[in-house]
Formats: structure tokens, sequence, C-alpha cells
């Protein structure tokens, strides 16, 4: 499959990544070639600053049904053909306490069809883990990494664009954690449910790509038992991370693979009582861990090449063990795969060939494994695509095969 055509805005946001982490990678191999690679503790990312008082959720939280909002503040600079409101909406915790939080709530302007509109639930890929690397604390400047968001707008789907829990609110965010990255974006379908200016029904899909991707699956697995008061109609993925054990072999060696390491690391020893950081990374190390969780990637220029530069100091033997080797790591690696649950709505799974962090093969398995617990999988390839693209590049299919799902029309397979 070629890759369609990007809006620029899209486009730009794509390119202006790509050209972020190739800039922190020369820097880099010439601090490593010159011996002055611990230079790099000295970084500082001037990236996004504190969310502010919208992000502080009332305490005690209200006694109100998941999704309702709590606060929501309309924004002036919406894409075209919409209204924007960033949300403060009631959700569960990964200990499944009631909690907060944030989001984006897109509304076409055109008029609401009978029975509502239906909602498109965006599912972001990895930016960050700390608390203000939430997308909706970043401004328009955000929006063109929102897949397909323009096109779902104009099709006159509301977006609903879940932060995720502990990112723009107060964290831990409990990174690549499965249930509740789907609690977050089925709660985020409620509020828009619930949100007046939306209009919206109880129909809705799903797409996210990379850690985006990984958390559609789980909301497809979650639906039926988490909201039954929805309807959804298909989940897309884009490079899902979803055999998390080979994902992180396969990147133990690479700069955004250390990156997203320690934030796995940082993330889960502070949300998982069993685990402990001093039994996995040494005490030299920690520190550098811990630097790199607090830098949002992806986002601007100086916090991606702060995160790529510093997590060089990891390439020394920072790992008393194997994560995915050991329990109770490996339990919790495997918990937080999708695949073990069936998700029963029809999938869409895209993946660009030339993607050098989800690797093919990792995807091109978890589509046979699906297919042979007999989900309906469309599965479809972007020939020189890599992981950062693949999400934008796959949005027009998304977009089409979404709208067949909201339509009626029988779900196509590519399982033999």
């Amino acid at each position: 499959m070629t890759e369609p055509s990007d809006s620029a805005g899209r486009t730009s946001f794509r390119r202006r990544s790509g050209k972020w982490l190739a800039v922190a990678l020369t820097i880099v191999l010439g601090l490593v070639a010159a011996g002055i690679v611990a230079f790099v503790v000295f970084v500082r990312s001037s990236g996004p600053g504190d969310p502010g008082d919208f992000y502080v959720a009332p305490s005690p939280l209200p006694e109100d049904e998941p999704g309702t909002v709590i606060r929501s503040e309309e924004l002036d600079e919406p894409p075209a053909g919409s209204r924007a409101w960033k949300i403060l909406y009631l959700s569960k915790s990964y200990t499944g306490e009631p909690t907060a939080v944030s989001g984006l709530l897109f509304v076409p302007t055109t008029p609401a069809p009978e029975g509502g509109r239906q909602v498109v639930a965006s599912t972001h890929g990895t930016i960050g883990i700390a608390f203000q690397c939430g997308g909706s604390n970043l401004g328009p400047s955000y929006y063109p990494a929102i897949d397909g968001l323009e096109e779902f707008l104009r099709a006159g789907y509301v977006v609903a664009a879940t932060d995720y829990q502990g990112l723009g609110t107060p964290g831990p965010h409990p990174y690549l954690v499965g249930e509740s990255e789907a609690a977050a974006a089925l709660d985020a379908v409620r509020a828009a449910r619930l949100f007046a200016p939306a209009e919206a029904g109880s129909r809705f899909a799903v797409y996210g790509a990379s850690q985006g991707g990984q958390a559609a699956l789980f909301t497809g697995q979650e639906a039926s038992s988490y909201a039954p008061d929805l309807d959804l109609v298909g989940v897309a993925a884009a490079a899902p991370a979803t055999d998390l054990a080979n994902l992180f072999e396969a990147n133990r060696d690479t700069t955004f693979g250390r990156v997203l390491s320690a934030y796995t690391i940082d993330a889960w020893t502070k949300i998982y009582p069993q685990l402990d950081i001093d039994e996995l990374v040494t005490r030299a190390a920690q520190p550098v861990v811990r630097q790199i969780a607090g830098l949002c990637i992806l986002v601007d220029r100086n916090s991606t090449i702060s995160a790529a530069l510093v997590s060089e100091l990891l390439r020394i033997s920072y790992l008393k063990a194997v994560p995915w080797e050991v329990e109770p790591w490996k339990g919790l690696i495997s918990l937080n795969s999708p695949g073990a649950e069936w998700i029963g709505a029809p999938v869409y799974i895209a993946q660009g060939e030339a993607d050098m962090l989800v690797r093919p093969e990792i995807t091109r398995d978890f589509v046979e494994r699906l297919c042979r617990q007999n989900e309906t999988v469309e599965y479809r390839t972007y020939p020189g695509v890599g992981h950062v693209q693949v999400g934008g590049a796959a949005s027009a299919g998304v977009v089409e095969w979404v709208a067949d799902r909201f339509a009626g029309e029988p779900a196509p397979t590519t399982c033999s």
C-alpha cells in the first residue's frame, strides 16, 4: 500500500519530530566519539511548563459516574470547522479508584444528526510520562499529532482525545498499563456523551498509534465489561505496542528504546508496589532514569534532544536483571501486552515497513495471533514508512474504514 497524502500541518509535525531525533542522534554520536558523553547530565529541557490550576481536581472528587465532566474550557484556536474544549473528567485509576483525567473534545460545527454524533476516541502515542507532558496542555501545536483529526471532524464525528491518567493531571502516569489507558479512553467517550455541546451518542470507534495503538487495543478488550453503555464499532491501531517483551528486547540497544525502558521502569516502580527499582537498576543509573522520566519527547526540539542525549548514559550496563525475563516484571509485561482477551469488534492494524521501533515482524505475529483467535482483522502495511510517520500515513485508510463501520458495512478481513 502506498502512503496517502497527508495534511500540511500533520506532515510538518512528523517531519519536525523526525528531524529532532536525527539531530539528537548526530549530537550523541559526536559526544560518544569525543568521549564526553557525561556532558549530557547538564542538559536541561525547555519543554512544556506547569499545566496550571485547571488540571488540579477538587478534593474530594464529585461522587458522580465515570465520564462526568468536572470542568471545561473552550479553546480559542480550534481546528477549522470545529469547536474545541479542554476537559477534566472522572475516570478510574490503575487501582480502580475514582480519579480525574484531562483531555480534549473536538466537535464539528455542522448540525448533529438525529440520534447524536458518533465519536472517535483518539489514544496518543508516547510523548512522556511527566505530568506536564499532557497533550491538552500543549495548545494548538498538539493538534497535528492527533492522527486523522481533521478528517474525522469533516466526517461529522466528535473526537475525544484523552491525555491518560497522570498526564496533565498530577502523576504518576501508568505508562503502557493497558487497563488504565482503556479506562481513560472509554470515559473520554462517556464525557463526550455527557457534555451537552457535543450532542454525542453512544456509538464510537477508537484509533491510536504506538502506545496509543496498545491503548486502542486494550480499549477494545475492555469496552464490553467496563463500558457496556457504549457501542464499540471498531478498533484501529497503527504500529501498536503489542508484545512488550519482544519490543523491549528488540530496542534494548537503541536510543529510543532506552528512553522507553526508562519511562517504563520509572512509571511501573511508582505504581506497582511489588516492584523495587533497587532490584533492577544500579544505584549509579537511577538518577539518569529519573531525569529521562522528567522529559517529554516529540513535543519540542529541546526536550526531544535532551531525552535522546541523557539516554546515552544508559549505554553502560545499568540493569541488574533483564526485566522481561524475571518476575514480577515478566508477569506484568505479559499482563500489559494486548491480545489475551477477545475484542469482538472489527480490528484494523497498520504497520510501516520501515519502522525500526515497533518492528514489522512483531506486528505481523500479533495479527496472526488475532486471526487464530477468530477476530475480524484487516492488516495493511506501508512501504518506506517509519514509526513516527505511520499514524498519519494510515489516517486516510482508517477514516474510510471507520466510516464503513459506522455505516454498518460488513468488515473486511485479511486473515486467511
